[in-house]
């Protein structure tokens, strides 16, 4: 299905993206391994679907003896992927992971990997596992129990985020709901089926229905987790340009600006809120520092939301060097 082709390669390529950029930070931070284990855990589950030409369903599936242990594999990997997504983003607060929820995981895998060693003909590789031999009561358990273990997850990650305010949570919260939905969807599809409810047509169009929000769920969740990262390359890049920005007034030249690209600058960017003011607004200054100030200022104003007290008393729009005057 095309849908299902351009949602899962979107969202391998953000995933390795993902995967590879933080390699060097899993290995400093522990705390990001949770990240790091589910754009891992996700590559995997996406490449076993056979979304890359050189490793296509027979081939996979050959190495597994070719009677469709590939689609258990899948859902493992995927259930391993949401496991490891959900943990990662409710420590994206700076919450402790809790190792005893680790139980869970098999918890929801063992129940559906039961089921699926008692279909009664796996057959060779079928690209349409699931939807070939949906008739098959052990496969309908399987599946429907993969699927209802997804939308826990999901449904965890959504309570989970309820009230963080971060837009970032807006893609992951949208995200999570389109993959819950699929997944219902999928659930219905296979129990309608199962139960020979006619007509097949419309059946079969509700089962159509399973892949494009899944699959763009799957691909909102990784863009609202990347999307912290950007968010850190932004904040990183402002902190250098204001540091440029104060290096080169003549009149800042005793602000340390030293510490403004580490991680933890709220402190000093206050500090340094207070010293422009008392330079902007009690000095005479030339118009090229004047500039400067106050770019530096609206930069740092969006930076960390300094009260009202500490800002310029000169604002962005007001100064004749960006409004077109003089």
């Amino acid at each position: 299905m095309p849908e299902f082709r351009i949602g899962a390669g979107i969202a391998l390529g953000l995933l390795l993206f993902l995967m590879l950029y933080r390699i060097p930070n899993m290995i400093r931070h522990p705390e990001s391994r949770l990240a790091w284990l589910a754009s891992f855990t996700g590559c995997l589950a996406l490449i076993s679907v056979g979304v890359l030409p050189l490793l296509s369903l027979p081939v996979l599936d050959g190495w597994l003896g070719g009677t469709n242990l590939i689609n258990l594999s899948q859902n493992v990997l995927a259930t391993c992927a949401f496991w490891f997504l959900l943990q990662a983003t409710l420590t994206l607060d700076e919450s402790r992971f809790n190792p005893a929820s680790t139980w869970a995981l098999p918890g929801m895998i063992v129940p559906f990997a039961i089921p699926f060693f008692m279909i009664a003909n796996r057959g060779p590789t079928d690209p349409n596992f699931i939807r070939s031999r949906v008739d098959d009561w052990a496969l309908w358990a399987y599946a429907v129990l993969y699927m209802l273990s997804v939308t826990l997850i999901m449904t965890q990650i959504l309570l989970g985020v309820r009230g963080r305010r971060p837009w970032q949570y807006h893609l992951i919260r949208i995200g999570a709901a389109l993959i819950a939905l699929g997944s219902l969807l999928e659930v219905i599809y296979l129990t309608l089926r199962v139960l020979d409810v006619q007509p097949r047509a419309l059946i079969e169009r509700l089962g159509d229905l399973f892949a494009p929000p899944f699959f763009g769920g799957v691909v909102a969740v990784t863009a609202g987790i990347m999307s912290f990262t950007f968010a850190k390359w932004t904040r990183a890049g402002a902190w250098w340009l204001l540091g440029r920005l104060l290096a080169g007034t003549r009149a800042t030249h005793e602000i340390d600006v030293a510490n403004l690209a580490q991680d933890d600058a709220a402190h000093e960017s206050y500090r340094l809120a207070v010293r422009l003011t008392d330079l902007a607004n009690s000095q005479t200054l030339l118009r090229r520092e004047r500039f400067s100030l106050v770019i530096a200022a609206w930069i740092l104003n969006r930076l960390m939301r300094a009260p009202a007290v500490v800002r310029l008393s000169i604002a962005p729009q007001d100064h004749p060097r960006l409004n077109g005057t003089s």
